[in-house]
């Protein structure tokens, strides 16, 4: 006969996106990613704004060792920056060759990936979409909606994150009173 032992999960992930239990979190104020807007020129009330933050589950599974996963949300604030909506900074993994899953749980945003041949794109980011990430692309996520955007993502635990000190991407992602958003991409 098997004995049975239930063993209580250490984090809940809720409807509306919230990570809650054993977890560690980060968050990324406006000054943070002030550089890589269009306009860097920001009021120091500005600044201070939370632009998005980070959640994730504590599990045995330390960085870098291998086999392992992570699980996290992604939780950015409405709103805009100099009429640039709020974004992630966007990184490439340490280990370059590595992929990542999203997926929306809350809110309206986009994906925008930088490929190795220096192309991007962007992707609508809803909830119940499933995005795949592959290794070798940066990645950003921009929220586009009225409300928060939550984005579940599951990682490699040797995958790493390396953030870049300048701008990796080339499309700025604007609001548009007409359409969602508009894109202006600088020049190479």
């Amino acid at each position: 006969m098997v004995k049975m032992k239930e063993i209580k999960a250490n984090s809940r992930l809720n409807i509306d996106g919230t990570l809650v239990g054993d977890t560690k979190q980060g968050e990324t104020l406006v000054k943070d990613i002030s550089s890589f807007l269009m306009d860097s020129n920001i009021s120091d009330s500005e600044a201070s704004k939370v632009a998005y933050g980070v959640r994730v589950s504590k599990n045995a599974v330390s960085e870098g060792q291998q086999g392992g996963l992570f699980f996290g949300v992604s939780t950015l604030n409405a709103g805009s920056i100099n009429n640039e909506y709020y974004f992630t900074r966007g990184h490439y993994h340490e280990k370059l060759d590595t992929g990542e899953y999203y997926w929306g749980i809350s809110g309206e945003g986009l994906l925008l990936l930088h490929y190795p041949d220096d192309t991007e794109t962007i992707t609508r980011v809803s909830p119940g979409s499933v995005l795949y990430i592959p290794g070798k692309v940066a990645h950003r996520l921009i929220n586009i909606g009225k409300s928060k955007l939550a984005v579940g993502a599951v990682w490699q635990s040797i995958s790493g994150h390396a953030y870049s000190q300048t701008n990796l991407f080339r499309m700025h992602i604007l609001v548009d009173d007409i359409k969602d958003y508009r894109v202006i991409e600088e020049e190479k």
